[in-house]
């Protein structure tokens, strides 16, 4: 039977059992985001968070028992953006190499904004104090967004597109050869590639990838 991309990802969330599309939760979110990005992660409070988002400590609780547990629920939130946008764009309706490079365009369109580079610098700055969180944290974004991947590279070896053997190790070296090196220069405040440049970058990338990739012809 031909494998397809998983239709939906399992729930991972450290908030209270509150519907993931509860306005309040949202609106709790949102105030934690702001907080977050101004104060940084140790730097905000219970208190803070509840200011900005224009509720009381005692709705907020209801929703989430500590900040940990929101910061989770915002980079989670991201993480099932970027699981459903690979899952789209591996449809294997095109080539491997349009998919391949379109999805290189949106990873490095996600996870190279502003917002989600602070994030990275919070975790990276929090993560020896709060190991749990950082645990969660790579486990539904990195670790899924890879696993996501091998489903899309195993649908293609599946038809004779690709000869590959080992999925998820061939994707969690395309998302290195893709992402460490922008995501280094971004980390570290240097300017982004120009549209030019990152296209020039994702063929040639995408191209290395698949160079030994192709099966036999017979």
């Amino acid at each position: 039977m031909t494998p397809t991309m998983p239709a939906t990802e399992p729930a991972c969330d450290g908030s209270a059992s509150q519907p993931d599309d509860s306005p309040k939760r949202q609106q709790i979110l949102d105030g934690a985001r702001r907080m977050f990005l101004s104060k940084g992660f140790e730097g905000a409070s219970m208190q803070d968070v509840a200011r900005a988002a224009a509720v009381s400590k005692g709705t907020l609780y209801v929703y989430f028992d500590s900040k940990e547990a929101m910061f989770e629920a915002l980079v989670l939130k991201e993480c099932g953006r970027m699981q459903e946008t690979l899952r789209r764009l591996g449809s294997g309706q095109g080539s491997v190499e349009d998919e391949l490079q379109a999805i290189a365009h949106q990873m490095i369109a996600m996870l190279l904004q502003p917002e989600i580079l602070a994030a990275m610098r919070m975790m990276i700055g929090a993560g020896e104090k709060f190991p749990d969180l950082a645990r969660k944290i790579y486990q539904s974004g990195p670790e899924r967004s890879v696993a996501t991947l091998a489903d899309y590279l195993h649908l293609r070896e599946s038809r004779g597109d690709l000869a590959i053997g080992d999925c998820p190790a061939a994707a969690a070296e395309f998302v290195d050869l893709i992402l460490s090196g922008l995501q280094r220069r971004a980390l570290l405040m240097m300017p982004p590639l120009s549209a030019a440049e990152t296209d020039a970058y994702v063929a040639r990338r995408v191209a290395r990838f698949l160079t030994g990739l192709k099966p036999a012809i017979v």
